[in-house]
Parts: structure tokens; sequence; C-alpha cells
């Protein structure tokens, strides 16, 4: 993986030279770009090797073309991307790219643990975003085939040779607290009902109520991995808005909120793993800020910081990795 960010011109030169690509980056770059094998989405915020940043000058690139036998740029709206596995190829992964709060970000959210054989073969990517202050003002995109789109998810299918094996990996260091476990009577992002104690009452009431820091998440235990749901709080209107679905019975905990030396805490998860086999990874905008992961390097590796992250689901604050070993 390279582990770096690229200029306009370097992107455009890569893009001329048919490499297949992945990229992240501000919407004035991305609509520069010539037309070519790449897809994209808009977000401001990267990993980098001299440390996290914000930037509207440079992209971050994930390379496919040397691992790429064959690839395919499919686009995805909310009537669509439930049949986004059965444009998979037998041995490779799926890159996915979605624009949050469309009805496509939804539809994926809730459904995708019940798509049919969604676990057949790694599916990877993130949410775009834009600069968190114009959040609500400018409108996250998502790129395909020269277009750019407000309301459609962009995929890329990877096919891989027989001798490489692409596999997910998440890390996630929050881990559930000794709170009351909070329930919800269905599946979605609305946090309007929520079961604390047998007492019902919304998720924001709730929150108010143990004075809960609005910087962590809920978890929950999906299947033994620590899944995260992040909210931000509108006090104005007393809603929790959640960015990741929640689902019924289910126990969901507030985080542990002890105070995480995140940078650390992040090498020893990784330990020894060969980030040379890393050839994607994101991390969450709300690690970014809660953590001050401006100018801190994580293992040197870059990537996108996003608004939201997806390996097989739509996950919050977890950092997510796609990994290519020989078999």
């Amino acid at each position: 993986m390279n582990h770096k960010l690229y200029t306009l011109a370097e992107v455009s030169q890569m893009i001329q030279n048919n490499k297949v690509l992945v990229l992240a980056g501000d919407e004035e770059l991305l609509k520069k770009l010539p037309k070519g094998n790449w897809m994209g989405g808009t977000i401001p915020y990267f990993m980098s090797p001299d440390g996290g940043k914000l930037t509207r000058d440079l992209i971050h690139v994930a390379d496919f073309t040397s691992l790429a036998q064959e690839f395919k740029i499919v686009t995805y709206d909310e009537k669509s991307i439930s049949q986004i596995v059965s444009h998979e190829y037998e041995n490779g992964f799926t890159f996915l790219i979605l624009p949050p709060l469309q009805p496509v970000w939804h539809e994926f959210g809730i459904n995708a643990p019940e798509y049919p054989n969604i676990y057949m073969n790694p599916l990877v990517g993130w949410v775009s975003g834009v600069e968190f202050s114009e959040f609500g003002k400018v409108i996250p995109k998502t790129f395909a085939n020269g277009n750019s789109f407000v309301d459609k998810g962009v995929a890329m299918h990877v096919k891989l040779p027989d001798n490489l094996l692409a596999r997910i990996e998440i890390l996630n260091l929050y881990k559930p607290g000794k709170s009351i476990p909070i329930r919800f009577p269905k599946k979605g992002f609305d946090t309007s009902v929520c079961l604390v104690n047998g007492k019902t009452m919304s998720l924001f009431d709730y929150f108010e109520s143990v004075n809960a820091d609005e910087r962590f998440p809920i978890v929950a235990n999906y299947s033994g991995a620590h899944i995260n749901v992040g909210a931000i709080w509108d006090r104005k209107s007393r809603v929790a808005n959640i960015f990741a679905p929640v689902f019924p019975d289910t126990d969901y905990f507030l985080a542990e909120t002890k105070e995480i030396d995140y940078a650390r805490e992040f090498e020893a998860h990784l330990g020894k793993t060969d980030t040379e086999k890393i050839h994607f990874a994101c991390n969450c905008l709300m690690n970014y800020f809660t953590f001050g992961l401006e100018g801190k390097t994580l293992k040197n590796l870059a990537g996108p910081i996003t608004f939201g992250e997806i390996a097989y689901h739509l996950l919050n604050q977890t950092f997510v990795y796609l990994m290519i070993e020989p078999r």
C-alpha cells in the first residue's frame, strides 16, 4: 500500500495511465479529474504518514491496478443496493462508498445484514462527507464513471487472482460499560423511543438523565464483536441523531469512558500486522475529534477519515482495513 496522499496532477496522471483507483478528496478536486477507471467520494479529512489532517489540496488513492484481474464499477440506489452481492466476482472483494443520510445509505444500514450471501466476499468501504462545519450546508457526494451523485452509492467489484485472498478487519477500542442495558423496539435510525430499566424514553433523554459523555458511542455485542453506534446530540430538538442503525432484541450499553491514548492503543492492537498487506484503511471522524488525531500518526497508515465505515455492515467510530494476502 502506498501510505501517502497525492496532488491533483499526480492523480490525473494515474488516471491517464489507466490505473484502477478508488479516490477520496474534496469535491472541487474530484470534479477536475479526467474520466477513467476510478470511483470516489468526498471527504477532506485524512490519516497520513505525517499525521491526521484536514486538507482540500490532496487526494487519497487506493490503487488496485496490480491486483485486479477484472473490475466493474456499478452505481446503486435504495431499490438496487440489495443486489450488490449478485455483482461480485467469485474470488475478490467489493468496495462501496455511500452518501450519508440518503435513502440508499438508510436501506443499506438497516437491511445489509440480511442480504443473501452478504458474507461470501469482503465488502468494505466508507461514507462520504464534507468539512464538519459545512455539514447540512454542503452535500457529500459520490463519483463514478465521470459523474457525481448526491443520492447513489458507488461500488467497485474487483476480481483477484486465484493465489490471493481478501479479508476485512475492524479495530474498535470502545468496550461496553457497566450501564443499564438500552433496548430499541425496532431496527433503524429512530432514537425517539428506547427502553431502559423498564422505562420508555428517548435516547437523548436517557443520555441527559445519566450525564453521558457525548463523545462516546453506545456499544453492543454482535456475535462476539463490539459494534458502536455513535450519536450527535441536537440539544435544541432534544434528539440523539445516530449514524449506524440499532436493532431490536439487542442490549446496548454506554461505552466505557476511560481516557484512551488512541495512538498508543492503536499501535498495540495492530501489533505486528504487516501494513504492506493493508490495501485500504479508513477511520471515523468521531474518533478524529474525540481523540485529537490531528497531527497524530497511526502506524504510518494513510486513508480517509469518514462519516461512517463499511465492513459488511454500516459502522461508526471504527477503524476498518482491507488486507490482501497469499492463499
